[in-house]
């Protein structure tokens, strides 16, 4: 997903802070059950992930200068859709639920939010891809893209976490008693490893929607950025679901991640099957076109 979607249920008056399982006086939680260096595996594993696949494009040599693209458009796409959300969510919400029966309102909401993905994340990259030359890039400069798109967003949601979870151990005072309940969930290691999971299954969603886009520009086929499209409304019409469902415990989160690795399964087998399709843009000396053969990643790039 392109963030972590955990809610969890705080008592309303100001006596006490309850999770699923235990009830704390307010700021006393990290007294009442003290955080591990378990919590700091998410954020740790999150920016693990993304390193990794940064990694992998410098040293294969995929093309840093559309890997620093990637990320940008993952910056000015996801800006934008957050500008959008803060101003029209909270209203669409209230309009879908008081006109609709429950059921019908919420899951047009969910897709309502998944599709504000497909407009910001995906229709506005397929505009600069088709309308400017950076469309028009080899193999190797597309997939450097899709994963400088997701890996910016797992290096900044990981520092974020382990930044959060390293305060939790250091200074508890520092943080509300929501943040700490939060942390005292991630002393469960099976708890923990849910968005490391994510964020590799994410970035797969990520590079498989961005060089459908060059795919796109490139043959000048526009069904496949409908693909990209409806692939990605899918995937965070999920993570809408799985904000107002809650993730509050074990099998709740799998349950989430169950889904979301069959989406990243569906990246990693499509970017695969594309690989085999994508026109052969000569650069320069460069005439041998790239192909996924190994597990997830191209052979010879």
């Amino acid at each position: 997903m392109t963030k972590r979607l955990t809610r969890f249920t705080i008592a309303d008056t100001p006596q006490e802070v309850r999770t699923p399982l235990l009830t704390f006086p307010p700021g006393l939680l990290y007294q009442a059950q003290s955080l591990s260096p378990l919590v700091l595996l998410p954020g740790a594993g999150m920016m693990l992930v993304a390193l990794a696949f940064i990694g992998y494009a410098l040293v294969r040599r995929l093309g840093w200068g559309y890997l620093a693209l990637g990320g940008l458009a993952w910056v000015v796409s996801v800006a934008l859709k957050l500008l959008w959300s803060s101003s029209f969510n909270a209203s669409v919400y209230h309009a879908l639920t008081r006109e609709l029966p429950e059921a019908p309102g919420m899951i047009i909401f969910y897709v309502y939010v998944g599709a504000l993905t497909g407009v910001f994340e995906v229709s506005l990259v397929w505009l600069t891809m088709r309308y400017t030359r950076l469309g028009q890039a080899p193999w190797k400069k597309a997939l450097a893209f899709g994963m400088g798109f997701g890996a910016l967003e797992a290096l900044l949601l990981g520092f974020s976490s382990f930044a959060t979870a390293l305060t939790g151990l250091v200074a508890p005072e520092q943080l509300p008693d929501a943040v700490l309940t939060q942390l005292v969930l991630a002393n469960n290691v099976l708890y923990g490893m849910a968005p490391i999971v994510e964020r590799l299954a994410t970035i797969l969603v990520h590079i498989l929607s961005n060089v459908l886009l060059f795919y796109a520009a490139v043959s000048r086929q526009p069904r496949w950025y409908w693909s990209a499209f409806l692939y990605k409304t899918a995937f965070d019409s999920v993570a809408a679901f799985a904000q107002f469902w809650g993730l509050e415990t074990v099998g709740r989160i799998w349950t989430i991640e169950a889904v979301i690795l069959v989406f990243g399964l569906v990246g990693w087998w499509g970017t695969r099957r594309l690989a085999q399709r994508y026109p052969d843009i000569s650069v320069g000396a460069q005439h041998k076109k790239d192909k996924w053969n190994h597990v997830s990643f191209p052979k010879g790039v």
